[in-house]
């Protein structure tokens, strides 16, 4: 193990991190790749839905021969340059549509194909992803969503979880805006991933909701929940899914043009700017991009006037090169996160609220590599590197009161097939916390294997999946303090774990049916077994439990469809039961010093109530409801969601569950370039709480948001409004931490103009 450490603390040296990265990229433009035949013809067209007649954006047109092709545009047309002469396969490709391979001649210098129309599969989610690939993807659970083009920019919110807050299962937490984060079938915290290219974003949002989430989602190109069996393939915390964030993406296929994008948008809500960069390119027979963004904005207004110290500043930046060579492709990338942001001030907690520094820096390295081994075809390994840092400062004082930092280092490999896949995974942590934050600092390795399975079983589809973890983690108890933990049980800890899920799939005419189980084993954060000491940013001081056991899970759900013509209906429902559920739960609401809360100097500084970790029993389970019809001017959609958690520990309702919600979406569409929508969403009281918990009232909300569509010979052009909370209406999240203090924001009206070239 000391090797091991040795090696890794090697690796997070800066020097070290600019060589391996100087190395890849020498080693990727020196990589030999052959010349094609005499190229001088030009292929055209424009891929449209068979059943609309409208023009398919992001389409993929993939040349298989000669490992080269193009996407579709606003418009829905396509152009690949310098083809050579001769009899050539196309195929085209979209998600929610039938693949479609087309045999053409070329025999001209200019090859127009016309109309290409493209079968839609039975998905009413509007599924677009543009993969190489495809055809190895598994079946998606009904209960899966995918986000993107259009759909997504008309959604699009700074953060994911505004972004995602009106779908079935999601809701909103928060403590300000730039510290939102969503919660999935009720769950919080890291009981569910989210990802990012398929990795773990690598920051600290997921142990305390005032950690912001150290991505923006401007420049994003899809969001897509994960569940099922395949969720089982990103990690082990699964147990209501993965948020996956496509951003920043390297072509998987040889671009032969530039494409240039370019986005700025502005919030009247408060008063928010942003802007986006991103660049496309071949570069000597090499694939480039780069992006740059920022986004800042005021502090957040409400219909009864604005939130303190809730201004925010982000800047994101971004380089990648990938090198594609006859069925090899490797890339390298580095992304840095800047981001600087308020916490409210709060009677229940700091009163002159606190000021938060992150940053992140993250370095990636992929090798792909087309295969023929035993049925799989591809093969990958990936290496990535974090560095994070995150300091919170007391109003109006430069020396930080918390410091906490991580570096991690992960290193996996896997092999995929048709709708199979299995692979490795080794990741090593070096946690450290400073100021008066006092968990000590602590090292983690984590070993993994994983696999997926998707077989046709006499009528049915079925699905497999496994993932086995082994973690050790080591705390480094010189100098740290313990008030309320014993030191002596503060000391190295292994767990380990086989999760399993199934699932069975059965289609027959305008039906779907699935059902899945899934027994899952989260271990016990390092923040959830050692903390002892405040926590100015969560108004708590919070003290972790070193006898945590692992957080075992199994959960069932099952889903109908129904898809006829333009009409369609879906229904969810789940119930986990997890007998030690890790949760901080409040030691009391009185003033007994010493005992419920603890003094934390004095004046603006205030005081704080003391949470303690603890392991209870519990029950979450809830449904969803989806139907609509989709007209070829008019789509309407109607969906419901619930969640109940209950806490065996005391017989009562588990803290913090989202309340119902019922919405309503009518979206028209003018022509193929101009779209327009109108939500209704009702938020029903929430009056199902815990000891400590205050009910919410229910609320009613408007939005109105749409887009126009333009080509010039500049570029294809989008203009997006936003116009939401019509009515002004004064409401608040149940699951804001500073609901007692203002409400959610008011009527804004947000406008974006995007690019591309």
């Amino acid at each position: 193990m000391m090797v091991m450490q040795t090696i890794l603390q090697q690796i997070t040296s800066r020097l070290l991190l600019n060589k391996l990265a100087l190395i890849v990229i020498l080693c990727a433009c020196s990589m030999p790749l052959d010349f094609l035949h005499a190229q001088n013809a030009e292929l055209i067209g424009k891929v449209l839905s068979s059943d609309t007649l409208e023009p398919l954006e992001d389409a993929n047109v993939y040349v298989k021969d000669l490992n080269t092709g193009s996407a579709s545009d606003l418009n829905g047309q396509f152009s690949i340059n310098d083809l050579p002469l001769g009899n050539l396969e196309l195929e085209i490709s979209i998600l929610g549509y039938r693949d479609t391979t087309i045999s053409i001649l070329i025999d001209n210098s200019l090859v127009n194909l016309g109309n290409v129309l493209l079968n839609p599969q039975i998905l009413h989610f509007e599924e677009i992803k543009v993969e190489v690939h495809s055809d190895l993807d598994p079946t998606s659970s009904l209960s899966s969503l995918s986000m993107s083009g259009k759909k997504i920019q008309e959604n699009m919110k700074g953060s994911i979880a505004q972004t995602l807050q009106n779908e079935m299962g999601v809701a909103i937490q928060s403590m300000g805006q730039g510290t939102t984060r969503p919660i999935l079938r009720g769950y919080s915290g890291d009981r569910f991933l989210i990802t990012e290219n398929g990795f773990e974003i690598g920051d600290l949002s997921q142990t305390s909701v005032d950690h912001a989430l150290s991505m923006d989602l401007g420049g994003v190109e899809q969001i897509e929940i994960i569940r099922g069996p395949r969720a089982l393939l990103f990690g082990s915390n699964t147990i209501s899914g993965v948020i996956d964030v496509e951003k920043n993406s390297m072509p998987e296929i040889e671009f032969d043009h530039f494409h240039t994008y370019l986005t700025s948008g502005y919030d009247s809500g408060n008063k928010g700017l942003f802007n986006n960069f991103s660049l496309v390119a071949p570069i000597n027979k090499n694939n480039f991009r780069f992006s740059l963004q920022n986004r800042t904005t005021g502090d957040q207004m409400t219909p009864i006037g604005m939130l303190k110290n809730t201004s925010m500043n982000n800047t994101e930046w971004f380089f990648g090169l990938t090198r594609i060579n006859d069925g090899k492709r490797g890339t390298v990338s580095i992304e840095h996160v800047e981001m600087d942001y308020g916490i409210p001030g709060s009677p229940e907690g700091h009163i002159s609220g606190v000021d938060m520094k992150m940053n992140k820096t993250t370095q990636k390295l992929n090798y792909h590599q087309d295969i023929d081994f035993k049925g799989f075809q591809t093969f990958d390994i990936d290496q990535k590197f974090i560095h994070y840092a995150h300091s919170e400062f007391e109003s109006d004082q430069k020396k930080p009161s918390v410091k906490l930092g991580q570096d991690i280092f992960l290193l996996q490999s896997k092999i995929t097939g048709l709708k199979r896949e299995i692979g490795t995974a080794i990741q090593y942590r070096m946690f450290n916390a400073g100021g008066f934050y006092w968990t000590p600092n602590t090292t983690e390795s984590n070993f993994s294997v994983f696999g997926f399975s998707e077989k046709e079983l006499l009528a049915f589809t079925g699905q497999l999946s496994f993932r086995g973890e082994y973690s050790i983690i080591e705390p480094q108890n010189k100098g740290t303090k313990f008030s309320n933990i014993d030191e002596k049980f503060v000391n190295k800890k292994n767990f380990g774990f086989l999760s399993i899920s199934a699932a069975l799939i059965k289609s027959w005419e305008n039906w779907q049916f699935s059902t899945t189980i899934m027994r899952a084993g989260r271990t016990p954060g390092i923040e959830d077994l050692f903390s002892d000491g405040p926590h100015l940013g969560s108004y708590s001081y919070e003290i972790g439990n070193p006898n945590l056991d692992l957080e075992k899970t199994l959960g069932v759900e099952s889903s109908v469809q129904y898809q006829k013509d333009k009409f369609f209906f879906l229904l969810n429902g789940f119930f986990n039961q997890s007998p030690n559920f890790h949760l901080y739960m409040k030691m009391g609401d009185g003033y007994v010093p010493g005992a419920d809360w603890i003094e934390w100097g004095s004046g603006s500084s205030g005081w704080l109530y003391k949470y303690q970790m603890r392991g209870i029993k519990t029950e979450i389970s809830g449904g969803e409801a989806q139907m609509g019809y989709k007209g070829r001017g008019i789509d309407i959609t109607t969906d419901f969601s619930f969640v109940r958690g209950k806490d065996y520990s005391n017989n009562n309702h588990l803290a913090y569950m989202p309340p119902d919600k019922i919405g309503l979406l009518v979206s028209t569409k003018s022509n193929n370039d101009l779209s327009g929508s109108i939500r209704f969403s009702k938020v029903l009281e929430q009056k199902m709480i815990s000891e400590f918990e205050t009910m919410t009232p229910e609320y009613f909300l408007i939005d109105i948001f749409g887009s126009y569509s333009f080509k010039t010979l500049k570029g294809s052009h989008r203009i997006i409004f936003q116009i939401n909370n019509v009515l002004d209406e004064t409401y608040y999240n149940h699951l804001s931490k500073i609901k007692s203090i203002m409400p959610e924001s008011g009527r804004s009206i947000s406008l974006q103009y995007r690019i591309l070239l």
